[in-house]
């Protein structure tokens, strides 16, 4: 679940960063204010994701890439 979950937030970011935060806030923040009550797809719908697509989640892995090379660069004294 907290995979699931982390990917998920990731994946959404990046789809934020696309979109742009203005229009993609209004239903993140309805996503937030629902507490869980439908399903996954039922919640992601309004974002249209699909989560059986492996292009979203790739968004989500794709990221924390990203973290990764940061984390480790800032380990090995490197400016990021």
């Amino acid at each position: 679940a907290y995979a699931f979950g982390e990917l998920l937030v990731l994946a959404l970011y990046r789809e934020a960063e696309k979109e742009g935060y203005a229009a993609f806030e209004p239903r993140y923040l309805d996503l937030l204010a629902s507490g869980g009550k439908e399903s996954p797809e039922r919640l992601l719908a309004p974002f249209g994701i699909t989560l059986s697509d492996p292009a979203f989640w790739h968004q989500g892995l794709d990221a924390l890439e990203t973290l990764l090379a940061q984390a480790e660069a800032l380990a090995a004294g490197e400016k990021t």
